[in-house]
Parts: C-alpha cells; structure tokens; sequence
C-alpha cells in the first residue's frame, strides 16, 4: 500500500516531468512538425527520446551532481552541440517545406514517413544538448523536492514514475491532438508546419548562441 510521502513523490514527479514537457520549445515544435507531416508514431517516435533524457536527468539529479553545472567547459560544449543541431533541423525543415510547395496533395501524403528510429534519437539528441533542460533537472527540481520535504535518494523510484508519467502523457496527448488536426491531410498544414517549424527552431539556434556568447 503506498504512503502518503510516496503519494506527494509521485505527484511531485508528474508536475516536475510536466514543467519539463509542456513549455514550448524545440522539442515540442518537433514533435508537431513530424506527427503532422508522419502522423502519430512519428511525433510520438521523437517524444519518446526527450523522455528518456528527462528521466536520466531525474535520476542523476538525486545523486548530487550538482557540480556538473558549474563546469565551464561542458555547458560551452553542450550550447555549441544543441545550437548546431537546431540549425540542422531548422535548415531541413525550410528546405522540406520549400519542396512540399510544388507538389500535390496525393504525391505529399504518400512520401514515406520520417524513420521512427530516426526520431527517437533526434529527440534524445535535442533534449540531451540543450544546457536549460540540464538547469531545469539539476537546479529547479532539488530545490523544489527539499520545499516539499522529499529525499530526493529515498523517494527516487516514486519520483521518476511522476516524471515517466507526466512527460509521456504530454508526448501522447500533444501528438494525438495534432494528429487529430492533421486529418484534414491538407498540404498547407504540412507546409506551414515545416516553414513555421523551421523558423522557430532557427530562432531558438539564435537565442542560444546570445545566450552563450553575448
């Protein structure tokens, strides 16, 4: 039977792993851009590698390795690493969306889906590279486990299954939307999600280098 500290533990992980999923960011501009363009699994593909990390990140954040955030030289790395790939992403979603503009709406739907193998490590990637998910594990939620009185250590398996289970209702709940909306199967969709999408992820490029540099 569980107590009521694994109770709060659970709870506690649900809203960590939520606060860490909702937030608009790269990741999620992803996932919507590939379940519209691949449909469910393939949102979901990429989701599921962003919530491996998060999970990795909860795990390790309750071993105290706090100090691993004052190393210049890995945050540098990891900015540079993520920036890079957001440019990739962003310069292959304008150019998908440039070429989806000549084509119709049978030859569009009928390209093969992106790779869910692809897709999941693409998220892992993006999720693993980016320094402000790495401030969210290790800064934000320590501090909010002792406010609740929690053990981090102690409490860890009833943590992490709030985490598991608040990241991939989001992943499931953001891609069926979105895959409910996309059964127009109307090129535009495809197209702005593609433009807009690559847009984004080039802006988010931008804000990380005038993090990091300026």
């Amino acid at each position: 039977m569980m107590t009521r500290v694994t109770l709060t533990a659970i709870a506690s992980g649900v809203l960590l792993g939520l606060g860490a999923a909702v937030p608009i960011g790269p990741v999620n501009v992803e996932i919507a851009r590939r379940t519209l363009r691949g449909g469910f699994a393939a949102g979901v593909a990429l989701g599921c590698g962003a919530v491996t990390v998060d999970i990795t990140y909860a795990v390790l954040s309750s071993l105290s390795l706090r100090p691993l955030l004052d190393q210049r030289w890995l945050m540098l790395t990891l900015s540079i690493a993520g920036t890079a790939l957001l440019v990739y992403l962003g310069v292959m979603s304008l150019r998908a969306a440039w070429k989806s503009r000549k084509l119709d709406a049978t030859t569009l739907f009928a390209a093969p889906a992106p790779s869910l193998h692809g897709g999941y490590v693409t998220g892992l990637l993006m999720t693993l590279l980016n320094p402000i998910t790495l401030a969210f594990w290790f800064l934000v939620v320590p501090a909010t486990t002792l406010k609740l009185g929690l053990d981090p250590s102690h409490d860890l398996p009833a943590i992490c299954t709030g985490v598991f289970l608040g990241t991939i209702s989001w992943v499931l709940t953001f891609a069926g939307l979105l895959t409910w909306l996309g059964r127009s199967k109307k090129p535009t969709w495809i197209i702005l999600a593609d433009a807009i999408g690559g847009a984004v992820l080039l802006a988010f490029a931008g804000a990380a280098i005038w993090r990091t540099f300026i």
